[in-house]
C-alpha cells in the first residue's frame, strides 16, 4: 500500500512538472509575440514610442534606433533559443512519464537541454557586456554571478544526467542480453 502510495505521489509530481513546463512554454510564446509586436511596431510605425517606453532600461540605456533594434533583435533570438529549450523539456517529460526510460531519446534531450542551456547562457552574458559598453559608452562589469554560475551548473547537471541515463540504458541492454 505505501509503495503505491509513493508511485502515485511521483507520478502527481511529474504531471505538475510536466505542466509547469507546457505553461512556461506558452507564456514565453506569448512574450516573444509581443516583443515581435514592440519590433514591428518600432520599425513600421514609430521606433520614438519605443524609445520612450525603454529609454530607462534596467541593463543598458537604449537612445538610438540602431540600439532598439539590435536590443529587440536579440531579444527575440535568445527568447527563440528558450522556447526551444522548454519544447525540448515539455517533450522529454512527456516520453519519461509515457515511454521506457533510459532511451537515446532521452539522453540526447538531456545532453543538448543541457549544452543549449550553457551556450546560451554565455552568449547573453557577453552580449550584456557587449550592449553595455557600445550603449553606454563606458566598460561596466558586473559581479553578480550567482545566477549565470547557477544556470551552468543546471546544464551541467542535465549533461551529467544523460551520461548516467547512457549508463543505464548500457547496463539495461546487456541485462536484457543475459537473460
Amino acid at each position: 500500500m505505501l509503495l503505491l502510495n509513493d508511485n502515485c505521489r511521483g507520478m502527481k509530481s511529474s504531471e505538475w512538472l510536466k505542466n509547469i513546463f507546457s505553461v512556461a512554454y506558452y507564456l514565453m510564446i506569448i512574450g516573444w509575440i509581443l516583443l515581435f509586436g514592440f519590433l514591428l511596431y518600432a520599425i513600421f510605425i514609430s521606433p520614438g514610442d519605443i524609445l520612450e517606453i525603454l529609454h530607462d532600461a534596467e541593463e543598458f540605456k537604449i537612445k538610438s534606433k540602431n540600439a532598439l533594434y539590435s536590443s529587440l533583435t536579440y531579444e527575440l533570438l535568445s527568447s527563440a533559443v528558450w522556447i526551444y529549450i522548454l519544447y525540448l523539456f515539455k517533450n522529454l517529460m512527456k516520453e519519461l512519464i509515457s515511454g521506457p526510460l533510459f532511451t537515446k531519446l532521452q539522453i540526447a534531450s538531456f545532453k543538448l537541454i543541457g549544452q543549449l542551456i550553457i551556450l546560451i547562457t554565455i552568449v547573453d552574458a557577453i552580449s550584456i557586456f557587449v550592449f553595455k559598453v557600445i550603449f553606454n559608452g563606458r566598460l561596466e562589469l558586473n559581479f553578480d554571478l550567482f545566477d549565470f554560475w547557477f544556470v551552468i551548473g543546471i546544464g551541467l547537471f542535465l549533461i551529467f544526467l544523460s551520461q548516467i541515463f547512457n549508463q543505464a540504458r548500457v547496463m539495461k541492454e546487456e541485462n536484457e542480453l543475459t537473460v
